[in-house]
């Protein structure tokens, strides 16, 4: 369960290792964050992100197919297990990016959606896209067009 409930966790916020200087989502906007929109999303596809969880629990490499089809992995830390990850995502015309996971290792699976931002050569996620005061995280790794 606790596994389950870091999975979810993660899944939210796509937390990276280290702090950022961005601490929420005001901010982020104001040193000149810009939210990414749908054709943003699909010129990068296909596009990996690596990402630490929350709280250094585990991480996630995931590569995201233009197809709308997601796969890669997470590794949890404290149980030293992999699973493999497969899944589907989607962004809404106004930038809201959804995936839904499964990770048959653990028996777990998230659906769960925010938005990204980018400044200069970093990427952001947030729960919001209007909550100036919503946390934001900075992702480990994000790049476009991979294989």
């Amino acid at each position: 369960m606790y596994l389950q409930k870091t999975l979810l966790a993660a899944s939210l916020f796509l937390l990276a290792g280290g702090a950022s200087a961005q601490s929420n989502l005001g901010d982020l906007l104001d040193k000149g964050g810009q939210k990414m929109m749908k054709a943003d999303y699909m010129a990068m596809a296909p596009f990996r992100i690596k990402y630490v969880w929350p709280q250094g629990g585990g991480e996630g490499d995931l590569l995201y197919n233009g197809d709308g089809t997601l796969a890669g992995s997470e590794y949890h830390y404290s149980s030293r297990s992999e699973s493999p990850a497969v899944g589907t995502w989607t962004v809404d015309d106004n930038g809201k990016w959804c995936m839904k996971k499964s990770m048959a290792t653990w028996n777990s699976k998230t659906d769960m959606c925010w938005y990204m931002f980018k400044a200069g050569d970093q990427y952001f996620g947030a729960a919001s896209d209007g909550d100036r005061a919503a946390r934001v995280a900075r992702f480990k790794s994000l790049a476009a067009n991979s294989q």
